[in-house]
């Protein structure tokens, strides 16, 4: 019995069979369980389709949109297949986008690779407890992407994944940590640095041919003027404030966003200073990144691999603690450097990947199995919130200390 057991987890068919199985599930769940997990394809993209269609404007390109133009195609495609539903096309959609990745990961090469396999099942497991939001958002094609980059980078093809990371980019801004870090990061960083900033640069100049250069960066701005929704682990003073009934605190519903967020004495101030903050912070992580890399040793290949490692870990963790916007489909961004860890067999990585698996499953009880008891103000739901952010911003502060660490061994080397 176990020997059979520990056939079917070496298999990368069963990994497929389970990677299917896991789609269907939190579709499933996604349509008829608690809560609107999928309520972005029918109350945002799908609207934004049916209007672009009518009017023949294109958003991100004739008009202005929260998103990058390249986000046209994931939002337009369902609705232009003909005989099926737009959420049942978009979500057939990201079942493909992810089953490819999945393909991707344990095929290229086609040599087995048991660490790829724990890979593939790591994703299986994460996706599984983060819940529906994983398959409904945007960022499931984000994430998608960068799992192609990614073994680009495994195969030695730095450029190659610089390519996919600078796609990934123009889908949702936070793939720039990794393209950040692979350009920092490779042997050969002139090239990789060419194939990353030329195939962005060569997406801006097609939005700008073909739409208004003001459109096509408007996204840019439309986060700057936003407040600290209540998933952000910045929001989590105000929303006990507003749990113990301190006047003037809480939460409130924007009816420009369509979101919540928190209120109180400092809000505003804390919420203009996050952007930079986000900035600052993914600056020192790519320095300390570069610094350690620059002084290891060459041929020390193990070390190098950790290095990038624990700077996409490190990197991928400041874009999201320090976001204000918190959305649970940010977590699973972290299936990125979990996968990574994984497939380099980084050492001590067996801490790590359940910490974030732990981190995944708190964000899928919170949004959608708790969401109303955070609003109507629940202590014991916002203290959910606030262990899932209190792990978060710990897993950033390990990322630093190792990346510390890095740099001192390398410097010792």
């Amino acid at each position: 019995m176990i020997q059979t057991l520990k056939r079917f987890a070496s298999s990368r068919i069963s990994v497929i069979l389970a990677f299917l199985v896991t789609h269907v599930w939190l579709i499933w769940t996604g349509s008829v369980g608690k809560g609107h997990p999928m309520g972005d394809i029918p109350f945002a993209y799908q609207p934004w389709a049916t209007q672009m269609l009518k009017s023949h404007q294109l958003f991100g390109l004739t008009t202005n949109w929260v998103y990058p133009f390249p986000d046209l195609v994931p939002t337009l495609l369902p609705a232009v297949i003909p005989g099926v539903e737009y959420q049942t096309a978009w979500l057939l959609m990201a079942v493909l986008v992810d089953l490819g990745a999945l393909l991707t990961l344990l095929y290229w090469p086609l040599s087995y690779d048991q660490a790829r396999v724990t890979g593939g099942w790591f994703w299986v497991a994460a996706l599984l407890v983060l819940g529906p939001v994983a398959v409904s958002r945007i960022d499931t094609i984000s994430v998608a992407i960068v799992i192609v980059g990614l073994v680009a980078w495994l195969r030695a093809k730095p450029a190659t994944a610089a390519v996919w990371f600078a796609v990934a980019t123009w889908v949702k801004v936070w793939p720039i940590a990794l393209l950040s870090v692979a350009i920092l990061e490779a042997k050969n960083w002139k090239r990789t640095l060419f194939a990353g900033m030329g195939t962005g640069l060569g997406i801006l100049i097609l939005g700008f041919l073909w739409g208004r250069p003001s459109m096509v960066l408007g996204f840019i701005g439309s986060q700057t003027g936003r407040g600290i929704q209540i998933e952000s682990p910045w929001a989590t003073w105000w929303l006990w404030q507003g749990v113990n009934k301190v006047p003037g605190s809480g939460l409130y519903y924007s009816n420009v966003l369509n979101t919540f967020q928190v209120k109180g004495p400092g809000v505003s101030i804390w919420a203009s200073l996050l952007g930079p903050t986000t900035y600052l912070a993914l600056m020192i992580t790519l320095v300390l990144g570069w610094w350690a890399i620059k002084r290891n040793q060459p041929g020390n290949d193990q070390l190098r691999n950790e290095i990038f490692t624990w700077t996409v870990f490190t990197g991928v963790l400041d874009l999201i603690v320090f976001n204000k916007v918190g959305s649970p489909q940010y977590f699973g961004w972290l299936i990125i450097p979990a996968v990574l860890g994984l497939v380099q067999r980084v050492p001590n990585w067996g801490i790590i990947w359940p910490w974030i698996l732990s981190t995944l499953a708190l964000t899928g009880i919170i949004y959608p199995l708790i969401y109303d008891d955070i609003l109507s103000g629940n202590p014991w739901a916002t203290a959910v919130l606030t262990i899932r952010n209190v792990s978060t911003i710990a897993l950033l502060v390990v990322g630093n200390t190792r990346l510390t660490e890095l740099v001192r061994r390398a410097n010792l080397n």
